[in-house]
């Protein structure tokens, strides 16, 4: 049953036109995985070999204090790139197959993962020549065992934590504010991880029996979702899951500003209700910590250059997201937008406003980062405005070049729908125009006057914002019948 289910995955996914029309990006992929296992095999090798020589500490002793920031910091990759296995399973639910059957080929085809074999790629040196060589070959032999648990209950933790979001929209703040408040103990030295850490993998060196806990944890967490899977995949479920709406917001307070208002409140309703979209908003607003990779960093106070492209991000990060596709969203259901009765103006208006009360926010938010400077503030406020002034439109203009058709209830991890030439080239405008206007300045010890001539273009582009979108709606209309051909072409 599992080779047959197999092999008809493999069709599945080999007979469809996406698969012929990115078989480059698949290529590209592979090519990646294989590099990125072979440098974690590299450096495994390296942590069993001359790593004492660098860190002045015996290996396993460094190993075992830094295993749970390891841990920790591949949950949260598999958060945002590791996604949920699919099946299509609604053909098989009327064929004599246990639907038990299905789920476990589904979640068994789920283990064969980049990241699980980072774990075991990066650690399995270290078990048998290190930890074999000094403690003998069974504790060796438990201590990989011990990895592979964790790498496996980490795999399915994060599956049954990002299905169930699914249910609990709220549950991702739940999981933001506990990670950030273990981040927040260990970095103010309340609460060491990493001598917990060395303490807990130090223990189970003498006491390697115990390491058993981890193959378990593995197999529970395996049944968890095995269970989970298993009670939501009857036909009329999915039929309610399609027809149900959780996020009930009419967000009528919008309609008070007319037509506009309720293009946004449209366009909100889209992002909220759907995976991939919803995806990008939540990705938007992790990444409005991006500034903290910089700020605390003495390293980077002498390249205070950059802090102009962390504002820029962080203010924009929304918009540059969410714009890149700004008609893709709505790919599936276009042909109805051009027979409406909607002005294509107050259409790409409100789209416009959106993007602007969006880096609005933004930059509220950023405010925290005075902390680090006041500098900081005036930075990213001529980030802001020169977002809203200058590249908002400049992002909308391209992205209705060509703009591809996008499946809504997919999600945003290592999904190319909807990207072609216009997303790379939307990354030169945004991250580098500002730049030049204020290198030449930054360059001569004048960077304020840098930041007032950026700021200043912003807030010029701002003020004639109505000439710019008569621009990009004379942009649409021209476009807006190719547009829609090549969306049904797709």
């Amino acid at each position: 049953m599992f080779a047959t289910l197999l092999s008809q995955n493999w069709k599945e996914h080999t007979r469809s036109s996406v698969w012929a029309k990115s078989v480059l990006a698949n290529i590209f992929l592979g090519f990646a995985a294989v590099m990125l296992l072979g440098y974690a095999l590299i450096l495994g090798v390296f942590l069993a070999g001359p790593i004492e020589e660098m860190v002045d500490m015996d290996p396993i002793t460094f190993v075992n204090s830094a295993l749970i920031y390891y841990f920790f910091f591949e949950f949260f990759i598999r958060f945002f790139l590791q996604n949920v296995p699919v099946q299509s399973i609604e053909p098989y639910l009327h064929l004599p197959i246990k639907k038990g059957r299905i789920v476990h080929f589904m979640l068994r085809k789920s283990q064969v993962s980049v990241f699980n074999l980072l774990a075991i790629l990066i650690f399995t040196p270290l078990a048998f020549y290190r930890v074999g060589g000094e403690y003998g070959f069974f504790t060796g032999f438990m201590y990989w065992l011990m990895i592979i648990g964790l790498a496996f209950t980490v795999h399915f933790k994060t599956l049954y934590i990002k299905k169930k979001l699914n249910d609990i929209p709220n549950l991702f703040i739940i999981l933001l504010v506990t990670i950030s408040g273990i981040a927040a103990l260990d970095y103010f030295d309340i609460v060491s991880l990493s001598s917990l850490s060395l303490a807990a993998f130090n223990y189970m060196l003498e006491e390697p029996i115990i390491a058993l806990i981890f193959p378990l944890s593995w197999f529970l967490t395996y049944r968890v979702n095995y269970s989970y899977f298993v009670n939501n995949t009857y036909p009329e479920e999915l039929i309610t899951r399609k027809t149900q709406t959780k996020i009930r917001g009419d967000f009528g307070f919008l309609k008070r500003f007319g037509r506009i208002g309720e293009l946004i409140g449209l366009e909100l309703k889209l992002i909220l209700r759907h995976k991939r979209p919803r995806n990008t908003l939540i990705l938007s607003g992790v990444f409005l910590l991006y500034g903290l990779v910089f700020y605390p960093q003495p390293s980077y106070q002498e390249m205070e250059w950059m802090f102009l492209f962390v504002g820029i991000f962080v203010t924009g990060i929304f918009f540059i997201n969410h714009g890149q596709f700004l008609l893709s969203w709505e790919s599936g259901y276009f042909d109805f937008i051009l027979t409406r009765k909607t002005n294509y103006r107050q259409y790409i208006e409100a789209k416009y406003y959106m993007f602007v009360v969006a880096a609005a926010i933004a930059f509220v938010c950023s405010l925290a980062y005075g902390f680090f400077g006041l500098k900081i503030i005036l930075i990213n406020l001529a980030a802001f405005l020169f977002n809203i002034g200058v590249n908002m439109p400049i992002v909308m203009r391209i992205a209705m070049n060509s703009p591809k058709k996008i499946d809504l209830n997919k999600g945003a991890t290592f999904n190319y729908e909807g990207v072609g030439a216009a997303q790379f080239i939307i990354a030169i405008p945004v991250l580098f125009l500002p730049y030049i206007f204020y290198a030449p300045f930054y360059l001569l010890g004048y960077d304020i006057i840098g930041l007032c001539l950026v700021a200043g273009l912003g807030l010029i582009g701002f003020i004639l914002r109505d000439k710019v979108i008569d621009k990009l709606t004379e942009s649409f209309i021209n476009k807006r019948h190719k547009i829609a051909a090549g969306f049904r072409a797709q």
